[in-house]
């Protein structure tokens, strides 16, 4: 299986909202998506079908995951780590520094994933999820700079 990262397209919008679909329960609306394409969103691609994207936020030297997500048929396989450690490696070439994400307390499989690439938590959001309510927990990771070290 062909796997591959590259920037997130107005075209690929659609196939991003039926993966969103599929992965939550409580996803986001279509009209979310509208201003999402350009520059610092990326797709997941097998095999030339898109099966997965990570949306973020960035302001000076952070960058927050907004939306993150691999096709339900397709998690477990090691895609997501692929596109969070990809993404934050672009990103952290551009001079982005301190990464932060929210995410379902009761999401194990996620947390395990932003453990191992470097996450900790930061904090707790309650009630912050809906269908079921349910609180997040703030996570954060500090990239050392590249041309520093520090």
């Amino acid at each position: 299986m062909k796997r591959a990262m590259r920037e997130l397209l107005t075209s690929d919008l659609s196939l991003v909202i039926e993966i969103e679909n599929r992965a939550f329960t409580h996803p986001w609306p279509p009209e979310a998506f509208v201003e999402i394409p350009g520059g610092r969103s990326w797709i997941l691609e097998l095999d030339g079908t898109v099966r997965g994207y990570i949306l973020y936020h960035t302001s000076e030297d952070e960058a927050v995951i907004i939306n993150f997500a691999i096709d339900p048929l397709y998690q477990g396989q090691g895609h997501g780590e692929y596109l969070l450690s990809s993404s934050i490696r672009i990103l952290h070439s551009q001079g982005f520094s301190h990464f932060y994400l929210d995410v379902r307390k009761s999401n194990e499989n996620a947390i395990k994933l932003y453990n191992k690439l470097g996450f900790i938590p930061l904090g707790m959001r309650r009630n912050y999820y809906s269908d079921p309510c349910e609180d997040a927990i703030v996570m954060g990771l500090v990239k050392k700079s590249i041309t520093t070290g520090e």
